[in-house]
């Protein structure tokens, strides 16, 4: 594929790196890539894809900009609030590189459509933040032999992996976790320069992929940004693991589920019959404070220095329904605190798992 004029002189200096010619920069004009999630891996990755001439990206993402996104998703500007994320990522990669091809998705990725997209690409980089989107991505890359760049972030740290020839999620994690088995960015908070730093290594093993430099599948990098320290291991192919050969029929969180229903206990709370307690921190109040209009009971974490805070926030209450994020720690709270007289009873999947 000859290169435009205009894309040779955009990136002459690239084209100045020793090992690197024209070859590996056609190579990376007519690659597609396939970027899930437009969010603080995305934004960085497809902006680093984008100035260094990959010809097509795609990116799927139903989302639209909050104001809370902005200090991570670096694509995104205040004036964008409200926007779809794909429409706003397609303007600005559209800017980087004039001559390149962008397919805004305003969908998620789910079971019907994950094999169909993640099979007519070259290339799948996977930006999502949760266990079900990560497993489903993963499994459509292995059925369809699609090489997958997969990165995670969280608080000051971050891992970059490149999933091919052979070797797949399911090498180093057989089991798809339940999703309160860590917290979330929204309860334990990231650095947005992390972000940055772990889209940008994703882009780097996308860009070292297609222009066919060497790689190493299965290498995984772990960053800390606290320590300014790497760390690496390698993941070999299980040969006990069964291959993936089609998906599950869900890979929704099926914990999630399981206990009482949270519209019910929000019910016995406007009605009189239980009051709400909050446990998060005041910071996540910002994120999201949906129930606000049931008058909870604000009680952070952090302030919690023994039996003592509890009973003279509560008072003569007896029915109280605990929340926090995800409902990790108030299912926490609630076997800690189950003899202080109070029937605790947590609100399952926190408050971000209301719709």
């Amino acid at each position: 594929m000859a290169l435009p004029e205009r894309e040779l002189r955009r990136t002459a200096r690239q084209l100045a790196l020793p090992g690197w010619g024209v070859e590996q920069q056609e190579r990376l004009h007519g690659a597609h890539v396939l970027v899930i999630g437009a969010g603080g891996l995305g934004c960085p990755a497809m902006q680093s894809l984008a100035s260094a001439g990959v010809g097509h990206i795609s990116v799927i993402d139903d989302d639209t900009v909050d104001i809370t996104n902005i200090h991570r998703q670096i694509l995104f500007g205040a004036s964008d609030v409200g926007r779809p994320k794909v429409e706003v990522a397609a303007e600005r990669l559209r800017e980087l590189q004039p001559d390149i091809t962008v397919t805004a998705l305003r969908e998620r990725l789910t079971v019907a459509n994950a094999v169909a997209l993640v099979g007519s690409v070259d290339l799948v980089l996977d930006g999502s933040d949760s266990f079900t989107t990560k497993y489903l991505v993963a499994d459509a890359a292995e059925i369809t032999g699609t090489p997958l760049v997969w990165g995670t972030v969280l608080r000051f740290r971050g891992d970059v992996c490149l999933w091919a020839d052979g070797v797949g999620l399911r090498d180093l994690f057989p089991v798809q976790p339940t999703g309160d088995s860590i917290p979330d960015c929204a309860t334990a908070g990231v650095l947005g320069a992390t972000t940055a730093t772990i889209g940008a290594l994703m882009a780097t093993e996308t860009i070292k992929f297609l222009a066919g430099l060497p790689t190493r599948p299965g290498r995984m990098l772990s960053y800390d940004a606290l320590t300014a320290t790497t760390r690496s291991f390698t993941v070999v192919a299980d040969p006990q693991r069964p291959r993936v050969t089609s998906l599950s029929a869900d890979y929704a969180d099926a914990v999630c589920a399981v206990g009482p229903d949270p519209q019910a206990l929000l019910d016995d709370v406007r009605h009189g019959r239980a009051i709400l307690l909050d446990i998060r921190e005041p910071h996540e109040k910002l994120l999201n404070d949906s129930l606000a209009h049931l008058n909870p009971v604000r009680l952070p974490l952090s302030d919690i220095f023994g039996p003592g805070n509890i009973t003279r926030a509560l008072g003569d209450a007896e029915r109280v329904i605990v929340h926090c994020a995800s409902g990790v720690r108030s299912a926490e709270f609630c076997r800690k605190y189950a003899d202080l007289g109070y029937e605790f009873i947590d609100l399952p999947g926190g408050i971000n798992g209301l719709r």
